[in-house]
């Protein structure tokens, strides 16, 4: 299958596959799949924000239709953080950004507040990981255990196995059926998988991009399926605690991925839309909804 949009050069010989649309002189907003999501998880946000928002959906290093990391480089935090500034600067892009993160994107957008404060405007976390827990009892375990399922699914990908398997793969976002065959292609792609594992194993809980301890307030607000508001409600109370504009969302009874769904995607965009009001200087995005202030919230 031929990539669905473009592939852009961010190194020599090297390029990433990236969606882009909405007005060029609009604020930007940068999606991030989780560890073995792909770009078609953040459609539904794309499709809510594009009218006033340059909203960038893109496949990292060997993920999606991208080209895979130089040989031997670990596929960490850092190094996918240094790619895709590469990539924003290639596409024309202009700080500040608000990222919203999926699942273990969460520690991509902890990591990018740390190195570049400057040029974040927001952060939307969505069922995303905090790097915090990975410092607490089994929190490598888990994720060494997520590690032994990825080879699994590499070993049966590379077999065919998932030819069988990825027809009645479940989409409980929705999509529409074009990206939803796409995902399902992706599915059964030995890349995709060897990349999902690389990311993980270059996951380190002590790397410097985590330091916990570095002062981050610009605007954040997290979205979990969890009743307390999972592993980023601790960020939230920190930014308001210190005046600054922090919500949290939990939405019981959701799964995992559903959390990107049409109906969610325009919660996230109206919260987007509020950061980059008060946030960017240049913005032309319209006032935000007053029912974003209806949606259930629970205290921090």
């Amino acid at each position: 299958m031929l990539a669905p949009f473009d592939l852009v050069e961010v190194e020599p010989g090297r390029r990433l596959h990236v969606c882009v649309e909405g007005p060029v002189d609009a604020p930007w907003v940068v999606f991030d799949h989780g560890a073995f999501g792909s770009y078609t998880d953040g459609w539904w946000i794309k499709e809510a924000l594009k009218a006033d928002h340059r909203v960038v959906l893109y496949g990292r290093a060997g993920m999606d239709w991208s080209d895979p990391a130089p040989e031997g480089t670990p596929l960490s935090p850092e190094f996918h953080v240094a790619d895709l500034r590469r990539l924003l600067d290639e596409l024309g892009a202009r700080p500040p950004y608000v990222l919203v993160g999926h699942s273990m994107a969460g520690l991509r957008l902890h990591a990018y507040a740390n190195l570049h404060p400057d040029e974040i405007a927001g952060r939307v976390f969505v069922d995303a990981m905090n790097p915090a827990n990975l410092r607490r009892k089994g929190g490598m375990r888990l994720l060494k255990a997520f590690a032994g399922l990825l080879r699994m699914g590499r070993l049966a990908s590379k077999i065919g196995a998932l030819n069988l398997i990825a027809p009645f793969t479940g989409d409980d976002i929705d999509l529409p059926k074009e990206r939803k065959l796409e995902k399902r292609f992706l599915f059964r792609k030995t890349d995709h998988w060897t990349a999902a594992l690389g990311e993980v194993l270059a996951t380190e809980s002590e790397a410097a991009c985590f330091d916990q301890s570095i002062p981050v307030t610009t605007p954040v607000s997290v979205f979990s399926r969890e009743a307390d508001g999972g592993e980023n409600a601790g960020i939230v109370k920190s930014v308001s605690n210190q005046g600054g504009y922090g919500r949290l969302f939990a939405l019981e009874g959701e799964t995992h991925t559903s959390l990107l769904n049409p109906h969610h995607a325009a919660r996230i965009a109206r919260e987007v839309r509020y950061m980059t009001r008060i946030q960017v200087p240049w913005s032309r995005t319209s006032p935000p909804d007053k029912a974003m202030h209806d949606q259930s919230e629970i205290g921090v």
